[in-house]
């Protein structure tokens, strides 16, 4: 896939669009974890499970990630060394394996590990930057060999070894790690910008957060001892990251009210209050009758567009952000509202002044997807359909017929277009007929009644 700055895949129930989650939530994961049983643990499930399942009992003994990044041009470690990057397009592979210890237990290890600059002439996502613009995101064209790998695997005295030279070394000057049962990534071992691009893509990968708002915890306020300032992804500390924006400029705090007036009249202003006699901070709001509502009384639905408002404000967010089903706890008439909400959350590639920002959501409904067709010629914006598909595979020793997800784009009529290559069959998904697909699953899963 091919992930523009705000990105919607849509599909019904069961098409596969939480793996999706699923995959990039784990590669967050492993980028800072030191133990790679923790990291699978930690996802849906049984950690076998998310390996490809051939058939009962029958599991694949490894499992593949292969991904590219944008990450941002300086990178700086945790004593405040700052430096800038030579290459911002970068491509991470990562295999782990499955095996039985020594005691007959599964366990994990990681298998390969590769880091590199993607060259100008392969690198197709670069298309999709406008040309006048693409200079601010990735840097000219550098002159001269095409260089080592910042991480790669390699066999050394039969054993599969990664070798991580310092930046600028051509030389002898490299970590070796051999990959005898290793039980976390070498990415999540560095820390230093004496390894920049390394330390940069861990970064990123770490800075990917995956929204599961949950009103109880956007209701709270924020207790001073045991709360941070930082949003979680459910959505507490929601009036500490408020107060802090507060302190930096209040103008934030009126543009924030402006915004959420914009999609919901009946407030006009956002606050938040330092309540010293409880050690905390609560969030309020004023409706147009001057009457003042505590975060504690507001619906669902105004507390999740709240939180996306008060995001966009927030310096503390970049990177990737992941939303699962955002019209969940929304009245359909507010999902036009929530739908502008993320894409504002995204960074729009001709403004090069934005820290970088993705958007990622997952959806199944047919309203959110009919807003699209706003933003059909915006380069910035992108829809897929995920769908279940019978595919062929051969494991080495029989052949078997599997069910898997298939996510293609959604051909629009502006701008966008993908470099991948597809079948005539699978260009014929347009935006009506996503629409189309998901209102007829909407229907067929209502139960009927008299």
């Amino acid at each position: 896939m091919e992930f523009t700055p705000f990105t919607v895949i849509a599909g019904v129930n069961a098409s596969g669009k939480s793996n999706l989650f699923d995959a990039l939530t784990l590669l967050s994961r492993l980028a800072e974890t030191d133990n790679l049983k923790r990291a699978f643990s930690e996802q849906r499930g049984e950690f076998i499970e998310m390996f490809t399942q051939y058939g009962d009992d029958k599991y694949a003994s490894e499992i593949q990630f292969i991904i590219e990044m944008l990450v941002n041009r300086t990178v700086k470690d945790a004593w405040g060394n700052e430096t800038e990057l030579k290459y911002t397009r970068l491509r991470y592979e990562l295999n782990i394996r499955r095996f039985k210890n020594q005691t007959g237990i599964e366990d994990l290890e990681v298998s390969y590990e590769k880091l590199v600059k993607l060259n100008h002439q392969e690198d197709n996502w670069t298309k999709l930057i406008p040309k006048d613009k693409l200079e601010n995101w990735r840097p000219k064209v550098v002159t001269g060999k095409r260089g080592i790998p910042y991480i790669e695997t390699v066999i050394e005295e039969t054993i599969p070894t990664v070798l991580v030279p310092q930046d600028g070394s051509q030389g002898g000057n490299k970590r070796r790690f051999p990959l005898k049962n290793a039980t976390r990534t070498v990415l999540s071992s560095f820390d230093t910008i004496d390894f920049p691009h390394v330390l940069a893509a861990k970064e990123e990968m770490k800075s990917w957060k995956f929204l599961q708002l949950n009103p109880e915890d956007l209701r709270q306020a924020t207790n001073k001892n045991r709360g941070g300032d930082i949003i979680t992804a459910s959505g507490k500390n929601l009036a500490a990251a408020l107060f802090r924006i507060k302190q930096i400029d209040e103008y934030f705090l009126k543009e924030i009210s402006r915004k959420l007036n914009s999609f919901l009249p009946n407030f006009i202003e956002v606050d938040v209050i330092d309540d010293n006699e409880n050690k905390q901070y609560l969030i309020k709001l004023k409706d147009i009758d001057k009457k003042e509502f505590s975060s504690r009384v507001l619906s669902e639905g105004t507390l999740r567009i709240l939180a996306l408002c008060i995001l966009e404000f927030d310096d503390r967010h970049t990177g990737l952000l992941c939303f699962e089903e955002p019209e969940n706890g929304i009245h359909p008439f507010r999902i036009k509202a929530m739908a502008k909400l993320l894409k504002d959350l995204s960074i729009d590639f001709n403004d090069i002044d934005l820290p970088l920002r993705q958007v990622i959501v997952n959806t199944h409904s047919p309203v959110l997807v009919g807003n699209m067709h706003k933003w059909e010629k915006d380069q910035n914006v992108s829809l897929w359909y995920a769908q279940m598909r019978t595919s062929i595979f051969n494991t080495g020793d029989e052949r078997l017929k599997m069910n898997i997800t298939k996510i293609n784009p959604v051909i629009k009529k502006g701008s966008y277009q993908t470099t991948i290559e597809y079948s005539e069959q699978e260009k014929k998904l347009t935006l009506a007929t996503v629409e189309e697909y998901l209102r007829t699953s909407e229907f067929e899963n209502t139960p009927y009644k008299e």
